[in-house]
């Protein structure tokens, strides 16, 4: 952009877009009217150097009307798609709409937001990672044998199956199989038995938090321990 094309568009564009905005654009979202002014700003910076790049004269009137326009209608200096969920025309459309992942949903004494409601029951991608990275480095430490074991138990084979397949009588798999859950523990610590099967701090704190509900909104008439209606009625009033 030339200096003289610069020197348009502070003085002559930028003033037309600033006063006109407040008045004809509407914020979408989390979107304010300083933001929606700087983005047609930007709009406006652009058409100037489109034209000049052109060979054609910029017209001060005319640029900051269509910056107005495209964002009245949506379009962003970063962008027009209609089809990304998160655009503003695509809100615009009654298609989407942004809200808080801490917004409270239900009713007024509901403890549950909408990060709450979508959260993934299944284990933490991260985690399940970092445990397979575990686990191959555990496996390669196991001789061929006790290999398969562990391959068939996860198959779900009984020990009788597996006995059968290695000629060895069952009580030489369950000797084996104690042989193989000492040497988990001795490689990932003594805790890793209880930590597979406990549920995480974040399922945890979701359930708790449902629980919590569920007992504040019980009726104290229902409970027929008096005390226990009275220690419910303090923890939860």
């Amino acid at each position: 952009m030339s200096p003289a094309a610069a020197l348009m568009l502070e003085k002559q564009i930028y003033p037309i877009i600033r006063n006109t905005i407040p008045r004809k654009a509407k914020p979408i979202g989390s979107e304010d009217y300083a933001e929606l002014v700087q983005d047609a700003a930007a709009v406006a910076a652009a058409m100037i150097d489109a034209m000049e790049q052109s060979g054609r004269a910029p017209l001060p009137n005319s640029i900051a009307y269509y910056s107005i326009q495209r964002i009245k209608s949506g379009r962003r200096s970063y962008g027009g798609s209609r089809s990304d969920v998160m655009n503003s025309g695509y809100q615009m459309d009654n298609e989407s709409s942004v809200c808080s992942m801490q917004a409270q949903v239900g009713g007024e004494n509901e403890d549950f937001s909408v990060g709450d409601m979508i959260a993934s029951r299944s284990e933490d991608i991260a985690a399940q990672v970092l445990r397979q990275i575990d686990w191959d480095d555990f496996m390669q430490t196991l001789d061929a044998r006790k290999r398969m074991i562990v391959q068939e138990l996860m198959l779900g084979g009984s020990t009788g199956e597996i006995a059968r397949r290695l000629a060895v009588t069952s009580a030489r798999i369950v000797q084996l199989k104690r042989e193989i859950g000492q040497a988990i523990r001795k490689f990932m610590g003594d805790a890793i038995l209880v930590d597979s099967v406990s549920e995480s701090v974040w399922q945890r704190d979701i359930r708790g938090l449902r629980e919590r509900n569920e007992w504040k909104h019980t009726k104290l008439d229902r409970i027929d321990d008096p005390e226990q209606a009275n220690i419910t009625e303090t923890l939860f009033g």
